[in-house]
């Protein structure tokens, strides 16, 4: 596999697009924040919701409080899902070098449900290989890589259709994916010396790659 070509195509396909994937890739980044901060802010509200219940002076308010900050997290969940998938969805359109913006990033939210049960049996497999030692959970998580994407293109296929389609996909090509990890450090160096500004490119960059590094499965 050439990792060089892979990475041409991928600033190639950056300087075609449009918008740029580096505005793209900060909307996605900073909607992504957001919602890990009300998840965050509602937390602290269950928090002390929490402590009230424990008091036993627990008010309508504070059981709604509580009852909000216990679903929430599943909803962000599934909201942080779909939006992965619709960035891998973009990232597969720059590629292409076909038409792609920043509505990619909400096309699979009646996906929502696939998406997030996809990350979470992901999660789950490569959670209990990790629990053997920390190399077969890397190894685990280079083959089901590829599964987001292969439900990108294929929204109608199953979570477990997906995982085993990536794991075959990955049979024989982990290390090559992993050498293409590696080859990208300089720029994770870049980045730290920058205090973070050069994330701004590189997330991008390499998430082109890594759509590339799909393709070249295919």
């Amino acid at each position: 596999m050439d990792r060089i070509q892979l990475k041409t195509n991928a600033k190639s396909a950056m300087r075609a697009a449009r918008p740029h994937p580096v505005l793209v890739a900060l909307v996605y980044v900073l909607i992504l924040a957001a919602v890990q901060a009300v998840i965050s802010m509602i937390s602290g509200l269950g928090d002390a919701a929490a402590a009230l219940l424990a008091e036993g002076s627990m008010s309508l308010g504070s059981a709604g409080s509580l009852a909000v900050a216990l679903l929430l997290p599943f909803v962000g969940a599934m909201v942080m899902s779909f939006l992965q998938l619709g960035y891998v969805t973009y990232t597969l359109h720059v590629i292409d070098h076909k038409p792609a913006g920043f509505g990619d990033l909400f096309s699979c939210a009646r996906y929502f449900l696939k998406a997030w049960g996809l990350g979470l049996m992901i999660s789950i497999f490569v959670g209990l290989w990790s629990l053997l030692l920390w190399f077969p959970g890397v190894i685990a998580s280079y083959r089901y890589s590829q599964a987001f994407f292969i439900l990108a293109e294929n929204p109608e296929k199953g979570v477990m259709e997906c995982i085993r389609e990536s794991k075959a996909m990955m049979k024989g090509r982990k290390m090559d994916r992993f050498v293409l990890d590696l080859s990208f450090i300089p720029w994770y160096l870049l980045c730290f010396v920058t205090c973070g500004i050069a994330f701004l490119y590189v997330t991008p960059y390499t998430d082109l790659t890594s759509a590339a590094f799909y393709r070249s499965l295919r």
